[in-house]
């Protein structure tokens, strides 16, 4: 009985107490041009699109007194609108800034959008006639609309008309400028002695118009690392497939040694080269301890393997 008479004490107290309040944000960031009873109480409910204030000037803030927001909320039907203990409350209206960047970069994605062969990382666009920068809603899904692009491909040259959506109405800008397709030629990243042996450290790529590219320039670095080079080359400058040949593994006048291989035999002696020579290439060698010329391919750093007939070998075991 006495546990009964206890839960209808705490029932009638608890219908006593009032509603609990709306909890009242400290700072609230708007992106449109009114500020609304949702936007300060999030627990707002069907009140939360009743407008309160009109909001700040795009890309500023501003503050209002907490108790007139929650006299407001009240006002417009949110009963249970307090200040949740503040005095103030920050409110701030986004805003996009339209630059040179953003609006560049909608004409670049409106050109690639319509000719669906061109690579985004190789269109490069400068433009102008654009005096900014310009302040749009934030909530703008879509501020800057291109038409009447035109474009040619060959020189690159382009013009085209953008309608910007900012906070005081739509602006109507006229652009010229360029886009061109652009390739990576390779430069030399230092100076380059004749007869370095070229690593990937020693050269850098350079972006160029493609319209300027020639067949001899080189574009695959793979063309020319390994290779040598034939002549001194300098800084920054595009490098072209006659500035390299294979490495000069064999001099002519070096000693050198010469192998002969057979089944389960392998035979050396030392010889003298009668010309320069890469790898894979033929020359001809001196063979010191016969003083008969062979021939053989150059395998590696003044090596020279030979015997492709028998009589190689006998050539090897010659002496004076």
């Amino acid at each position: 009985m006495f546990a009964r008479l206890l839960l209808a004490a705490a029932l009638v107290a608890t219908a006593a107490l009032p509603a609990l309040a709306g909890t009242l944000r400290s700072e609230v960031a708007v992106t449109g041009p009114v500020v609304t009873i949702g936007d300060f109480y999030p627990d707002a409910g069907a009140h939360a699109a009743t407008p309160l204030f009109r909001a700040p000037d795009a890309g500023t803030r501003g503050t209002v007194p907490a108790h007139m927001v929650a006299e407001r909320a009240r006002e417009a039907g949110y009963a249970t609108a307090s200040t949740d203990g503040l005095r103030q409350v920050v409110v701030e209206r986004l805003a996009l800034t339209i630059g040179e960047h953003e609006v560049t970069q909608a004409v670049r994605d409106a050109l690639l959008a319509r000719e669906s062969n061109l690579e985004a990382e190789s269109l490069d666009v400068t433009l102008t006639g654009f005096r900014g920068p310009l302040l749009a809603d934030a909530g703008q899904v879509e501020p800057i609309n291109v038409s009447d692009l035109a474009w040619d491909r060959y020189s690159g040259r382009l013009s085209t008309t953008l309608r910007i959506r900012t906070v005081e109405g739509t602006t109507t800008v006229r652009l010229t400028g360029v886009a061109r397709e652009m390739v990576d030629v390779y430069v030399a990243a230092r100076p380059i002695e004749r007869g370095t042996i070229i690593a990937a450290s020693d050269i850098e790529p350079q972006r160029v118009p493609g319209n300027r590219l020639t067949a001899r320039q080189i574009t695959d670095p793979a063309q020319i690392i390994g290779q040598s080079a034939r002549q001194a080359l300098q800084v920054g400058r595009p490098l072209r497939a006659a500035d390299f040949e294979p490495p000069v593994l064999v001099r002519r006048g070096a000693k050198v040694t010469l192998v002969y291989r057979a089944a389960g035999m392998t035979l050396t002696t030392v010889g003298q080269a009668m010309s320069n020579g890469a790898a894979g290439d033929m020359i001809d060698v001196l063979n010191l301890q016969s003083r008969r010329t062979v021939t053989g391919i150059v395998r590696a750093r003044d090596q020279i393997e030979v015997g492709f007939a028998r009589q190689h070998l006998a050539q090897l075991q010659e002496t004076n």
